[in-house]
């Protein structure tokens, strides 16, 4: 008991120390983009075709994306994502980008639709902006399950509820109508007739914050060592 009294305050001492983070750590900070590339051709048949990085982002809290600092209370995400709030793990590294090289021109009034058709229990998207007004909230949730995307490249933050893998299954498809932004998930639209769709699935692995762990660890440590004077 002793000891694990000495190893929180020493948590309690580095937390004194801690910096306030005015935003998110960036994709690169993650360990680097992993791009969801999109392809349009404006034909009636295999209209889409998405090819994403290989690759499996690991979703971290904030206590190991940038240990001994937290987020900032006046911050939407601090209540998910801070040391005194869920503290849910996160990742942004997957990153929807079209081919622009290879791709045709939207037709005029449309924009590309990114639905998702499938998800692992305790995985979720969020839309996500660093620049004032700040943002953090919730997509692809039933009621609107899709968000409208103009092309440019853009990174949602997923999070997770606790350890574990991942999936989430997206249908990419045209839209009939343009949204706000980058990626506008509040306007109402429908799948254009004649064009074809195409699917992509996402996978992820969410790491448990290491403090949990080492309390664990330190527990059947004491379990171990009493059994034995027993």
């Amino acid at each position: 008991m002793k000891n694990l009294l000495f190893i929180l305050c020493l948590v309690a001492i580095g937390n004194a120390h801690a910096s306030t983070l005015s935003n998110l750590p960036t994709p690169m900070e993650q360990g680097g983009m992993i791009h969801i590339n999109v392809v349009f051709l404006d034909t009636n048949s295999n209209t889409f075709s998405v090819a994403p990085d290989a690759g499996t982002p690991a979703l971290n809290p904030i206590s190991l994306w940038s240990p001994g600092n937290d987020f900032s209370p006046s911050d939407p995400w601090y209540s998910a994502l801070s040391l005194s709030g869920q503290n849910l793990p996160f990742n942004s590294q997957f990153g929807f980008l079209v081919d622009g090289a290879n791709s045709d021109l939207l037709p005029s009034g449309t924009s590309i639709g990114i639905r998702l058709l499938s998800a692992t229990a305790g995985l979720q998207a969020q839309y996500y902006r660093a620049n004032a007004p700040k943002a953090f909230t919730t997509i692809f949730e039933p009621t609107h399950d899709y968000v409208l995307w103009n092309g440019n490249m853009w990174h949602p933050v997923f999070t997770a509820t606790a350890p574990g893998n991942y999936t989430a299954t997206f249908e990419v498809f045209l839209a009939n109508a343009t949204g706000s932004g980058v990626a506008d998930f509040t306007t109402v639209a429908t799948a254009v007739p004649g064009y074809a769709t195409t699917n992509v699935t996402l996978h992820f692995t969410a790491v448990p914050e290491p403090a949990t762990t080492a309390l664990l660890v330190l527990g059947l440590g004491v379990l171990l060592w009493r059994s034995r004077r027993r």
